[in-house]
C-alpha cells in the first residue's frame, strides 16, 4: 500500500470516519512503515495540543462583540429609490386597478346582454304561441266585372 493511501487512512482515522476492520487494518500497517507511524505520531500531537488550548468562549465577550456589531451596523435607507423605478411602479399599480375596473364593467355589461337575450327569446316563443293561437284564414274572391280575351284568327 502507498504512503499517500496510509496517510489517508490515518487522516480518515482522526477524523472518526474508520470502521473497526479499517483500523485494526490502519494499526497493522503502521506497525510496518516508520513514515506513516511519524505522520500518525505528528498528528496525534497535533490533534492533543488543539484539545488543550480549547478555552470556553466567555458569554461577556460574545455580547460586547454582538453589541459592538450592531452599533456599527447602518439601517440601510428604505427609501433611497430612483425616481424612473417609482414611475414604473406607479404606472403598473394604475393600469392593474384600470384593468381591474374594465374588466368588472364588462362582467356587468356580459350579464346585461345574457339577460337582454332571454329577454329576446321569450318574446319570441310569445310571438309565436299567438301566432300559431290564430285560426287559420280562407281567402274566397269574387270576380265582378270579368275581362274575357277571346283570339281572333
Amino acid at each position: 500500500m502507498s504512503s499517500q493511501e496510509i496517510k489517508n487512512l490515518i487522516d480518515s482515522y482522526f477524523d472518526n470516519e474508520l470502521s473497526k476492520s479499517e483500523e485494526v487494518f490502519l494499526f497493522s500497517q503502521l506497525s510496518k512503515n516508520i513514515e506513516a507511524r511519524e505522520y500518525f505520531k505528528q498528528l496525534n500531537i497535533l490533534k492533543t495540543e488543539m484539545q488543550n488550548t480549547i478555552e470556553n468562549f466567555p458569554i461577556e465577550l460574545e455580547e460586547r462583540i454582538l453589541n459592538s456589531t450592531a452599533s456599527k451596523f447602518e439601517m440601510p435607507n428604505l427609501f433611497s429609490f430612483n425616481f424612473p423605478s417609482v414611475l414604473g411602479y406607479a404606472f403598473s399599480i394604475v393600469l392593474l386597478i384600470l384593468s381591474l375596473l374594465f374588466y368588472t364593467q364588462s362582467l356587468e355589461y356580459q350579464k346585461d346582454i345574457e339577460i337582454k337575450i332571454d329577454q329576446i327569446d321569450q318574446k319570441n316563443r310569445m310571438i309565436e304561441m299567438l301566432f300559431h293561437s290564430l285560426p287559420q284564414a280562407e281567402v274566397r274572391t269574387i270576380l265582378e266585372n270579368e275581362i274575357i280575351i277571346k283570339p281572333t284568327s
